[in-house]
């Protein structure tokens, strides 16, 4: 699997646009340095059309909170915010080409070109799997790419950061990928 390491470009300082610094102010004001799920979810909630399709549902929050916790404490910075709303964007604009007139869904068959869009290839099997586990009835609805993705970005994370620790990893990407996705 080949995977733009959008994570990494979203660290680094990028362009804020004025409704974003307002949010992010706001967000700052209101919230404490760690936020859960649920105030993740009341923040995306009151500001979701810039970011999403629908309103997140608390599902959602939880996979996007394992993006940023690096700590396993179900937290993550308020900080992290923006990289969070940056990478849901950036997501949202690649599902739209291939949403069915703003429904928030799109064919199941649309997966693999969705990916490429987002910066991704995956092999046949793990197409498969992705689309096993996220499509219902052939529909693809942008929660469930939003979670598909976040799902590659951390086997991709997880394996590359096993590969730099053991010389001889035993599992390959496409092990790793498929045994995180599918659980």
């Amino acid at each position: 699997m080949v995977i733009k390491n959008i994570g990494a470009e979203f660290m680094q300082e990028t362009q804020v646009s004025l409704t974003e610094k307002v949010i992010l102010n706001k967000i700052l004001a209101k919230y404490p340095p760690e936020i859960d799920a649920s105030q993740l979810q009341k923040i995306l909630r009151a500001h979701w059309k810039l970011y999403l399709s629908e309103k997140p549902s608390l599902e959602l929050c939880k996979t996007l909170i394992m993006l940023r916790d690096f700590n396993i404490s179900g937290k993550i910075n308020v900080v992290d915010i923006p990289i969070l709303m940056s990478l849901l964007q950036f997501w949202r604009l690649a599902f739209q080409k291939f949403e069915r007139g703003n429904s928030g869904k799109t064919s199941s068959y649309n997966f693999r070109p969705l990916l490429w869009e987002a910066g991704c290839t995956v092999s046949n099997k793990v197409l498969e799997c992705l689309v096993l586990r996220f499509t219902k009835n052939r529909v693809l609805t942008a929660e469930n790419y939003i979670m598909a993705m976040v799902r590659l970005h951390l086997s991709h994370e997880r394996h590359h950061s096993i590969d730099s620790k053991i010389k001889s990893n035993p599992l390959s990407l496409e092990e790793m990928i498929l045994m995180t996705t599918y659980s």
